[in-house]
């Protein structure tokens, strides 16, 4: 019992099932007494109509007695005969609906049917009437008989009544017993539903409201109210939990501030202090910094998550050590922290975040591996003792993040108002260029490129995007725009569209299409392509598809496929921006390419540096041993022509020979150089 009663469910099952046992209880009673009180309603019925009918038979036989005596002493023996003839016809119809009913007629004393042959009992009746011999002997027999049917028929009404008392007597009794059973199960039943609603009132619902106001203490995160105990087996196997949720609460809450994985503060910390440091900070100068790891994602796929997160706790410590006990130092993301220094007299604060960005640049030791990283760093520089918005700071100082980041990385920016114009600016072009579809501000236009070989035509497709309001937007903002906002995919379809579209009017030629990272990601991609070369009738091999270093193919397996498919059909893979670094010789390794661009950095400078040479050279070299083309691009000045193809250049591209061109003039751009080359020679 004791483990019955501890139990919210089963106190509660229990409560119901007893409720309703009850309650079936309550109606089989009333059921079985209503049925009880049908058959004795029916039978004080039926009773009731036996003694009807027996007083209707007395009544019979007191006219037959009455006319018997008349027509003893009357003279008109017509009128006696219809008398007597009509109470027997009547005695004889009762007798029928007694016998009908069931009465029994025969098993009173004297019984010996005194109602048999009534007829001759009336010709006897009308034989004393006429005078007929023996009158008084008959006369004696006629009485006698008339009185054995008199007390016959009085018996037959003494014990219909009897019958009828017995009944109502029964139907009473039946009601009361009803009554009492019914009243008896009912107090019961109610009974039982004032205990469980004081059980529930006085005990279950106390102990619950309760635990829901320990539960919502802990939601509101008041950690300091101990949950106590309770008798219900269900609230108390919740309060252990309970309560161990909410000391290791109050164990996460002091820890709070800082974060786990580098023991450094985290952003809540880093406001709170900052806030304090500045306030506190009157006439003294402040550098606030956000920095972030370049490429840490790489980090994570080539040596795990652990090592990152090694990685990021060693930079911390490294950060650490040159603010010195006066810096403030937190991980406010992943692979980002913010910083925050009193600055010297005379301290400048790109000075210190230049510091930072070259300490970073010094090997990291994460076990068996040694990593070198770059971090990218947004500075803002204020004043203390004035009222200042953290949060605004930090936003700002991520705006010149971003523009390290633009800018190449591995480098320190300040902040200045015009970043947060240029990032206004970033975003309306992302909203404007969903609408420049529809509206008709994108068009391509298409610069040449000149074979060193032979005279082979050939364009490079270029987007151009004429703002109504910004003029000229360079593809250097709109196409990250498209990026960040969803819309490269839908930019490259519609670019491909329009380069094929005004391709199929240069059977002779060959073209270079740009194509995004997104793009080859995107399911279909590969399908689209070659059902647009179909619909222009242009042969796959035509096409030269330029994918970008920063594509990272050996990261990107998907796309890594994507390529090989496009090239099984036909089409020419370039890898632009070739030489800008380690990913770009990795991606030469892991993919054939046939033709490589060479970065123009790696070109601009021939002439001025001497090392510059060597580099170009280096790079051609090695492009031509895989059996690749080489672009040189940037061709500016006609001194760049003899060293880049010296150097095993197989194309050149560039404003010397021209800028780009709008599609109706291509083909008389090549007219023009093919008779200039030939008026040469």
């Amino acid at each position: 019992m004791g483990r019955f009663f501890a139990s919210l469910e089963t106190r509660l099952i229990g409560a119901l099932c007893l409720i309703a046992a009850l309650s079936v209880l309550l109606q089989v009673v009333t059921q079985r007494e209503a049925f009880a009180l049908r058959k004795e309603s029916e039978a004080l019925i039926q009773m009731s109509g036996l003694a009807e009918n027996a007083e209707q038979f007395s009544e019979a036989v007191g006219k037959l007695r009455m006319a018997t005596n008349r027509g003893l002493v009357a003279s008109n023996a017509s009128s006696t005969s219809d008398e007597l003839t009509d109470a027997a016809i009547a005695i004889g119809d009762q007798l029928a609906r007694l016998r009908s009913s069931g009465t029994s007629l025969y098993d009173l004393p004297e019984a010996s049917n005194p109602f048999a042959d009534l007829d001759r009992h009336v010709a006897a009746i009308l034989e004393v009437q006429s005078g007929a011999a023996g009158g008084q002997k008959l006369i004696a027999r006629i009485e006698k008989r008339n009185s054995a049917m008199a007390r016959f028929a009085d018996e037959l009404v003494d014990r219909a009544r009897a019958n009828r008392e017995a009944a109502q007597k029964r139907l009473i009794a039946s009601i009361e017993r009803w009554q009492l059973l019914v009243f008896g199960t009912g107090l019961v039943t109610i009974l039982v539903v004032l205990l469980v609603l004081f059980d529930i009132l006085r005990n279950i619902l106390p102990a619950i409201r309760r635990m829901h106001g320990h539960l919502q203490g802990l939601a509101e995160g008041d950690l300091d109210q101990e949950i106590g105990t309770f008798r219900l087996k269900e609230l108390k196997a919740l309060s252990g939990p309970l309560e161990t949720f909410r000391r290791n609460a109050k164990a996460v809450k002091n820890l709070a501030f800082s974060d786990a994985a580098t023991g450094l503060p985290n952003r809540r910390a880093f406001q709170e202090d900052v806030g304090r440091l500045l306030a506190a900070g009157a006439g003294r100068r402040f550098a606030c910094m956000v920095i972030d790891i370049d490429r840490f994602k790489h980090i994570n796929d080539d040596y795990g998550h652990a090592a990152g997160d090694e990685l990021v706790r060693l930079i911390g410590e490294r950060m650490k050590t040159i603010l010195g006990s006066e810096g403030i130092i937190a991980r406010v993301g992943g692979d980002e922290f913010a910083l925050s220094m009193p600055l010297a007299a005379r301290g400048d604060a790109v000075d210190l975040a230049n510091r930072l960005v070259d300490a970073a640049c010094a090997p990291f030791s994460l076990g068996a591996y040694s990593v070198v990283v770059t971090v990218s760093l947004g500075v803002v520089e204020l004043d203390g003792g004035e009222p200042v918005d953290i949060d605004e700071i930090l936003r700002n100082a991520d705006m010149a993040l971003y523009a390290s980041k633009k800018n190449g990385r591995n480098c320190a920016t300040p902040f200045s108002p015009s970043m947060a114009e240029e990032r206004a600016i970033d975003r309306a072009l992302e909203k404007d260029l969903e609408s420049a579809f529809d509206k008709d501000q994108l068009r391509m236009v298409y610069q040449p490129i000149h074979s060193v070989q032979d005279s082979t035509r050939e364009v490079e497709a270029l987007v151009r995007w004429k703002h109504p309001e910004l003029g000229e937007v360079p593809p250097s903002t709109f196409i990250p725009a498209a990026e960040r906002s969803g819309l490269m995919v839908r930019l490259g379809e519609w670019i491909i569209q329009r380069a094929l579209r005004d391709f199929a009017h240069w059977p002779d030629m060959d073209m270079s299409i740009n194509l995004s990272p997104l793009q080859l990601q995107h399911d279909g991609f590969s399908t689209f392509l070659l059902d647009c070369c179909r619909q222009y009738d242009i042969a796959p091999r035509r096409l030269f598809l330029e994918v970008t270093e920063s594509l990272s193919i050996e990261r990107n397996t998907r796309a890594l496929l994507t390529l090989n498919m496009l090239r099984n059909m036909g089409f020419r893979i370039a890898l632009d921006d070739f030489g800008t670094g380690y990913s770009s010789l990795s991606m030469v390794k892991s993919f054939k390419f046939d033709r490589m661009k060479l970065d123009r950095s790696l070109v601009m400078d021939l002439g001025q540096d001497p090392a510059s040479v060597a580099v170009l050279e280096a790079a051609v070299t090695m492009a031509r041993h895989v059996g690749a083309e080489v672009v040189a691009e940037g061709i500016s000045d006609a001194h760049l022509i003899g060293a880049t193809k010296s150097a095993g250049c197989t194309h050149l591209q560039g404003y010397f020979y021209s800028r780009p061109i709008e599609a109706d003039a291509v083909q008389d751009y090549f007219l023009d150089s093919e008779a200039r080359a030939s008026a040469m020679a």
